[in-house]
């Protein structure tokens, strides 16, 4: 054991063998500790002066035991996972933000947490990444929240709800029914008064039950709320504004005379 021959050959008259016998002693510690041995092992391993098959190989962290691959007499290869750890007490939220929600989404917000099994309590995390990718079906993308988890309310694999409030200032919008939003371009029915209605193009983002409206609206004309019901499709759009042109209002001409 070197170890063992550390202490014989120091005793050696010669310099280099006592040399050699620590040098034999320090690559073994070094060798024990590259295999995530303990100090406390190594030292009782000098001090006991005896050899032993098998050592205990400690986790890094406390934590629970997600997977176990090892069992008693497999063969182990360099890199292999043979157990699976976490350290539950922060865990990580993964949440699907809607694509047109993205731009207000910052490093270190904080968000509201809620879990349909503790109803009535709110936990609070902050987002630490924001993927850089769509989903392109859903058209969300990965927003990842890190929360603290002291008693262990929250488990791998449980499903959340996660609210984030945003503060836009003042800012003109519109009810969601107002808009009618096609993919390919917005439309917002004017109410003129008195039975008289006008098609106005719009830009506009949505947030939550709201239309922001960047372009084609000022503040205090009035719109039809209840727009949406004209219209599924771009072509349904034409029709429904073309068919309009007939009603008051809607035909400058008729309405000149």
């Amino acid at each position: 054991m070197p170890f063992q021959a550390r202490k014989s050959l120091s005793k050696s008259p010669f310099p280099e063998v006592a040399s050699s016998g620590a040098s034999l002693a320090e690559s073994a510690k070094r060798r024990l500790k590259l295999w995530d041995i303990s100090d406390d092992q190594i030292r009782a391993l000098e001090e006991s002066g005896q050899s032993r098959k098998t050592l205990t190989l400690y986790s890094p962290f406390t934590g629970f035991v997600l997977e176990k691959s090892a069992y008693k007499g497999m063969s182990v290869m360099p890199g292999m996972a043979l157990f699976k750890l976490a350290d539950l007490s922060v865990v990580w939220l993964y949440a699907d933000i809607y694509e047109y929600e993205l731009p207000f989404i910052r490093l270190g917000q904080q968000a509201s947490i809620q879990l349909n099994y503790l109803p009535g309590e709110i936990i609070t995390g902050r987002v630490i990444y924001i993927y850089p990718s769509l989903n392109p079906e859903t058209r969300t993308a990965k927003v990842r929240f890190e929360i603290p988890n002291p008693h262990d309310k929250l488990k791998p694999e449980m499903y959340a709800n996660v609210e984030i409030k945003v503060h836009l200032g003042q800012r003109l919008v519109v009810p969601v029914g107002a808009i009618i939003d096609t993919g390919i371009r917005q439309l917002a029915i004017l109410d003129k008064g008195n039975g008289y209605f006008e098609p106005r193009e719009v830009k506009a983002e949505r947030i939550d039950e709201y239309y922001e409206v960047m372009k084609g609206l000022k503040a205090g004309e009035r719109v039809v709320t209840s727009a949406n019901f004209l219209v599924d499709s771009e072509s349904n759009l034409k029709a429904a504004v073309s068919g309009m042109a007939g009603m008051p209002g809607m035909n400058h001409e008729s309405h000149g005379k």
